[in-house]
Formats: structure tokens, C-alpha cells, sequence
């Protein structure tokens, strides 16, 4: 079978972000993508006066769809959920379609120490019924703080980090990939391959601005880096590299950062490689 993935997430009307990145990087590496929209948006979140349109309904009805058509996937990779109902959708498509598929959750529902406004606490614990579930899990700091229902101001304490990603390993995620950590030095990828291992730590380059999609970009490279067999720690590298090189570009030329980075200028020159040299 071709390498296939299903995508559980939005899709934004504009804005490279969620399946608007997710579907042109996966192509880049061959990977052929099932997108299972949750939400429609005219835009993505930072837009004033964005448009929604549920697809709660349409999952359901789709994953029974893809049953009957006895569709395989090498791997499910969940992002952005309308509500912790949708949450409760995912887990039925990984029960149902799982089976060897890398299932790769981004518990996308918090940032800067605050859940996002559309959420309450209820998704967290939706989202912690999901990383049970998951081979990798992608959160970003504050997503892995309240995971692991640990403080995110506590980061410079002894023992945090480790304590943090063991939490998130007895949720049952069997691997921890957690971004925007904060270092003495700056910013890192902390990755932690399992219970009580101890975690590593990516340091990349900060570039002080913000350009939505990121973390979406990121997930997506790890995944797609994973399904073609390269390691995590290259995979991690290779993914925090590229994201550096297209933000300094995008702030080059002006992007607005709300739509998110300048993906389609810089795939087409860094696909004919997939970032590997």
C-alpha cells in the first residue's frame, strides 16, 4: 500500500495553517492524504469575525464511508477539534482504522499559559483520553502543562521537565515530543522516548515574532519524517530547522502573521530534497 495518512483537523478557508500546510508538505514527501475536516473556517482564528461550520455530522458519516470502502491508513494524526465530542469521533476512528498506523496526536488547545477562548477545561480531559491512544504526541508547553495538570510557571524548578513528561508517558503516550520549552538558554524541542528516560532537549533559533501554523508545520514534518523512516532526533532537527529558515524568510518579506508562514514560496525549492541535506 502507498503511505496514506488520515488528517483530523480544521481546514481554513485562508491561512496556511492546520490541512492548508498539512496536504501540500505530506505531497512534498509523497504521502497521499485523507483530510477529515472537523471545523470549516472563512479564515483561520486570528481573523476578526471568521465563519464556522461544524462538520461533527460529516466526520461520523465519512469514517463509516471509509469502513465500507475498507480504506487503510499508515498513520492518523489528529489536530484541531471543535469540542471534546469530536474528540470522542477521533478515538472511533482510532479503534476502528489503527491497527499498525502511526497515530500521532497534537492536543492543539492551548498556548501562552491560557486555553484557548473557544475551550474549557472540559477538552482537556478529552484531550487526555486522546494521547492515551497515541504513539507521538506533539503538544506545545502550555498544552503539556495542563495535560499533566502541572503549573507551566514552575519550568525552572528541579526535576520539572522530567516530571512533566513522565506525566505525560503515564497518560499513556508512548512517545513525548513537546515544543516551546523554555531553556535557560532560550527555546527547545524536549523530546522523551518513554517512561523514565531522560528527556533531550532541541535548542533552535528563536525569531521574536508570531506566525500562526507553526506547530501544525512542525507535527506535520516529525509525521511525515517518521513514516519515511527517520529518526526522531534528526526528524526533530530537520523540522525545527526548516521552520526557522521559513519564518526569517516570511519576516523578510512582510507576511502578515496571521496568515501563517510563506509555505508555498519555500516548499517547492526545499521539497526536491524533503529538508534532508
Amino acid at each position: 500500500m502507498n503511505q496514506r495518512i488520515l488528517a483530523i483537523h480544521d481546514i481554513s478557508g485562508y491561512g496556511n495553517t492546520s490541512l492548508m500546510a498539512i496536504i501540500p508538505i505530506m505531497y512534498q514527501f509523497g504521502i497521499e492524504v485523507c483530510a477529515l475536516p472537523g471545523m470549516l473556517l472563512s479564515t483561520n482564528t486570528c481573523y476578526p469575525g471568521y465563519k464556522t461550520l461544524d462538520s461533527s455530522k460529516f466526520m461520523k458519516d465519512s469514517l463509516r464511508h471509509y469502513q465500507e470502502l475498507e480504506m487503510r491508513f499508515s498513520a492518523i494524526y489528529s489536530g484541531f477539534l471543535g469540542d471534546p465530542a469530536q474528540a470522542e469521533t477521533v478515538l472511533k476512528a482510532i479503534d476502528r482504522f489503527g491497527g499498525d498506523a502511526v497515530v500521532l496526536i497534537d492536543p492543539v488547545m492551548a498556548d501562552d499559559g491560557e486555553l484557548y477562548a473557544c475551550y474549557d477545561p472540559s477538552m482537556i480531559k478529552a484531550m487526555r483520553a486522546l494521547i492515551a491512544k497515541a504513539d507521538i504526541i506533539s503538544p506545545n508547553f502550555t498544552e503539556a502543562c495542563f495535560l499533566a495538570d502541572l503549573d507551566p510557571h514552575e519550568a525552572d524548578r528541579s526535576g520539572f521537565m522530567q516530571e512533566l513528561c513522565d506525566a505525560l508517558h503515564s497518560l499513556g503516550a508512548k512517545e513525548v515530543i513537546i515544543t516551546s520549552t523554555p531553556t535557560p538558554e532560550g527555546h527547545a524541542v524536549l523530546y522523551s522516548a518513554g517512561y523514565g528516560a531522560m528527556p533531550q532537549s532541541h535548542p533552535y533559533l528563536h525569531i521574536p515574532c508570531y506566525y500562526t501554523g507553526t506547530g501544525d508545520i512542525f507535527s506535520t514534518l516529525v509525521l511525515a519524517y517518521t513514516l519515511k523512516g527517520v529518526g526522531r532526533d534528526q526528524a526533530i532537527t530537520l523540522a525545527t530547522g526548516f521552520i526557522s529558515r521559513v519564518i526569517q524568510y516570511s519576516v523578510e518579506r512582510g507576511r502578515d502573521g496571521r496568515a501563517g508562514v510563506l509555505l508555498h514560496e519555500m516548499l517547492p525549492e526545499w521539497g526536491q530534497t524533503c529538508g534532508s541535506e
